[in-house]
């Protein structure tokens, strides 16, 4: 594990780079011991990121097993050595967000600084019922987000100083700050959404913004909202004092753009997207008679795609 001391990008400095980036969501719903062979497959294969979700049970299929993708993050720290790990995305509705602040750090530490912190808004009313609370309006879901970030990104920037916030949805009170992150100034944020409260919270405290377009099936019109809520983007970090290139932009295919089960290729879709300013891509893994397909991507389709932008 390398133990250097790398530096996330802040709100507001420069990009950390340009270049085409490709990660992969590791569903937490296989067999748990051999989830840190899938760890080190993913890194060996050379994607730049690993990423699970964070919901109470399998979006997909809730009578399917499913373990905790925060208790497995440690595995990923300690089975990898180059590879970031992390979130797409935490889930506000199953964690307070100093519980979530005192985890991100513990996988800061764990990884030598390879966490990439998600955060979402929370959706499903299924994860709402699993802690005994009723969904929450589209208003209140807002009003927290905005609190909830506040104090994750007051929390991780700390340098031993309590933290206090005053929020209307959200409070938190001489929450400790020690140790501080291995990343700095705190472990690289990247929030997921796309309500006009994401995207203004994104562009005054995040590093990357991940979307997976309009949940609709009309391709064509989820690329024109996604450039649209990008020059959104624009507009709100300079309205925030900060760069717009200093915020990166990452595309989940999803629906009409799920290369696995539709008629569409990476290359078509990084095509289209880079085009907009989208730089990262995040997708599942295939079918597992695909798999072969998979590395073939892995080994030959992205190093292409990567020297085409280069």
């Amino acid at each position: 594990m390398s133990l250097a001391t790398p530096t996330a990008t802040p709100a507001g400095g420069e990009r950390e780079s340009t270049a085409l980036k490709f990660g992969v969501m590791l569903y937490p719903d296989g067999a748990l011991l051999d989830l840190p062979r899938q760890f080190r497959w993913l890194e060996d294969l050379g994607f730049d990121q690993v990423v699970v979700p964070d919901h109470s049970a399998d979006l997909r299929d809730r009578t399917r097993p499913w373990f905790d993708g925060w208790s497995i993050l440690p595995l990923a720290a300690t089975a990898t050595e180059r590879i970031r790990i992390g979130t797409l995305v935490s889930n506000p509705i199953l964690r307070p967000p100093a519980t979530l602040a005192r985890q991100a750090l513990t996988v800061d530490h764990l990884s030598g600084g390879r966490l990439d912190l998600g955060i979402g808004a929370g959706l499903f009313d299924w994860d709402h019922h699993a802690v005994g609370e009723e969904p929450w309006s589209p208003k209140e879901r807002a009003g927290r987000f905005a609190d909830y970030v506040a104090i994750l990104d007051g929390i991780l920037r700390g340098r031993g100083e309590p933290f206090t916030h005053a929020g209307k949805w959200l409070q938190a009170r001489d929450v400790a700050t020690v140790p501080g992150s291995v990343q700095r100034p705190r472990p690289t944020l990247m929030t997921g959404g796309q309500s006009p409260t994401v995207l203004r919270v994104t562009a005054e405290r995040a590093d990357v913004w991940n979307t997976i377009g309009p949940m609709i099936d009309d391709g064509d019109e989820i690329l024109a909202v996604t450039a649209r809520q990008n020059a959104k983007l624009d507009e709100l970090c300079l309205a925030a004092g900060r760069d717009p290139k200093s915020l990166r932009r990452s595309f989940t295919p999803f629906g009409p753009f799920d290369f696995w089960h539709r008629n569409v290729s990476l290359e078509e879709i990084v095509e289209r997207f880079s085009a907009i300013g989208m730089t990262e891509f995040v997708f599942e893994l295939p079918p597992q008679d695909r798999m072969s397909e998979f590395e073939h991507l892995a080994t030959e389709v992205i190093p292409s795609l990567r020297r085409s932008v280069g």
